[in-house]
């Protein structure tokens, strides 16, 4: 009898000082982050929103499953034959953003290569996005403000070297930020609201109708509807977002629990 009040103790104990560590698990899941993409899938033609908020992403085209820096990730053809497309909900009509991901970009003849981009056509009717510059290799950022692009600001790092990179543009209402590998690397001004449209996002090319598609990976792709961090920018890219969002810790608690519980 006393054997089994200790077991069930330590079980207890146990339970406590797992679950304590909850908070800090679950802390990028916040009421900001509108939409995450892992890319795990490796398999299939749908990319699943692993926020819960139902923004999967469909194939247009042909695209290919690949190995990326937080297991699998997504690799895009170069001309705009194959990309992802997130239809638009009123939670993507942002007025401040943060968008991140990680890319493994390749030089090529594409201009502005699309990353991540709101909108259909050119600057008229943007919303927001990041590209590759056409002339400097470094990430580009704009926002458009339903007249042309009012916000447009450029890194300084050369990403078209066939390695990984972790990139961030935030926009906190008064000033845009880019960021590439954690580091702060271009600050703007603009206080203009984002123009709200109802166009989809676009990954791997800038809009449906253009030809500038990215030559590369993208893996572990967020966008929130808050300006992040610096500090919340280093630790997604250090521990990624499945880690930090605990994508899979609720199934992990199921089993640990089950086998806990038999044990004792």
């Amino acid at each position: 009898m006393q054997s089994h009040i200790r077991a069930c103790g330590a079980l207890i104990a146990f339970w406590a000082l797992f679950t304590s560590g909850l908070g800090s698990l679950y802390a990028g899941m916040d009421q900001h982050t509108v939409a995450v993409w892992l890319f795990n899938e490796g398999e299939g033609a749908t990319v699943r929103d692993a926020s819960g908020n139902g923004h999967e992403g469909t194939f247009e085209g042909s695209l290919s499953w690949t190995d990326a820096v937080f297991g699998g990730g997504l690799a895009f053809p170069g001309d705009g034959s194959g990309y992802v497309v997130v239809e638009s909900t009123d939670d993507l009509l942002l007025e401040e953003l943060t968008i991140e991901a990680w890319v493994n970009v390749e030089e090529s003849t594409a201009k502005w290569q699309g990353i991540i981009c709101k909108q259909q056509t050119g600057c008229t009717n943007r919303n927001y996005g990041i590209w590759v510059e056409v002339d400097q290799s470094v990430l580009h950022a704009q926002i458009g403000f339903g007249g042309g692009c009012d916000f447009q600001a450029n890194g300084t790092t050369v990403i078209t070297d066939n390695k990984w990179h972790h990139l961030a543009f935030t926009y906190d209402g008064d000033m845009g930020r880019l960021y590439v590998d954690g580091a702060l690397e271009t600050e703007q001004p603009y206080a203009n609201p984002p123009f709200q449209s109802g166009d989809p996002i676009t990954i791997g090319v800038p809009n449906i109708a253009n030809a500038n598609g990215l030559l590369g990976v993208i893996d572990e792709a967020r966008i929130s509807s808050v300006a992040r961090t610096e500090d919340e920018i280093q630790e997604a890219m250090r521990l990624g977002l499945d880690a930090l969002l605990g994508v899979e810790a609720p199934g992990k608690l199921t089993s640990i629990w089950a086998s806990l519980k038999s044990s004792s």
